[in-house]
């Protein structure tokens, strides 16, 4: 499967058309399940967001809900505590959706080259105009990265809804920045953030962040 963030196999049995059987792999051993034995519990929030730079918020929120839950403090969060943990998550949770549906998934499905000969006035489709005809002057397509080199993709949409879709592309760069500093103002950073604990986070709401 192209564009995930992970490894992962799927393997499919197809029969006159029907699928017999099917089945999802997990291909990469890390061994975070060994080397969290032994160590402080409360390390596992930290420990866990190393399992993935896009959406480590996700892995270290599980970690602290069962850490309030094992130290018994699951109905005595703060409500600030919770209302931050919950906007720490939101802002990864906008931005993991946002790299995986414009930045991995949609360069399956949008023929970038379609700019190429761009006559309009957009400022983000102009600036890809000249980005992919420094690449095709100079003879270099890796020039062209990420765009390239790419898989043979389902390249369907028209050309003006694909061109549409790559200014949304550029775009989504940063909306995608500005939901990191969402999360970064509460969580301290991003990725890997360090605010989250058992019993809450370790950030509060003032005036300055809110702005």
């Amino acid at each position: 499967i192209t564009r995930i963030e992970g490894h992962l196999k799927i393997e499919a049995t197809v029969d006159g058309g029907e699928v017999k059987d099917a089945k999802c792999v997990g291909t990469l051993f890390r061994g975070f399940e060994i080397f969290m034995k032994d160590r402080d519990p409360r390390d596992a929030v930290h420990i866990t967001q190393r399992i993935c730079g896009v959406c480590p918020t996700s892995h270290g929120t599980t970690a602290a809900l069962n850490l309030d839950a094992a130290f018994g403090v699951a109905d005595k969060i703060p409500n600030n505590g919770r209302i931050l943990r919950n906007l720490i998550q939101g802002a990864n949770y906008i931005a993991s959706h946002i790299v995986h549906f414009y930045h991995l998934a949609a360069l399956d499905y949008v023929d970038v080259t379609e700019v190429a000969d761009y006559d309009g006035t957009d400022p983000e489709l102009l600036k890809v105009k000249d980005f992919i005809s420094r690449a095709l002057a100079a003879g270099d397509m890796s020039m062209l990265a990420p765009f390239y080199p790419r898989y043979e993709g389902d390249y369907r949409l028209p050309k003006k809804v694909a061109q549409a879709a790559v200014a949304h592309y550029v775009e989504a760069l940063n909306m995608r920045r500005l939901a990191h500093e969402l999360s970064a103002i509460y969580s301290g950073r991003l990725p890997h953030s360090v605010a989250v604990v058992a019993g809450g986070v370790t950030s509060h709401p003032s005036i300055d962040s809110i702005s």
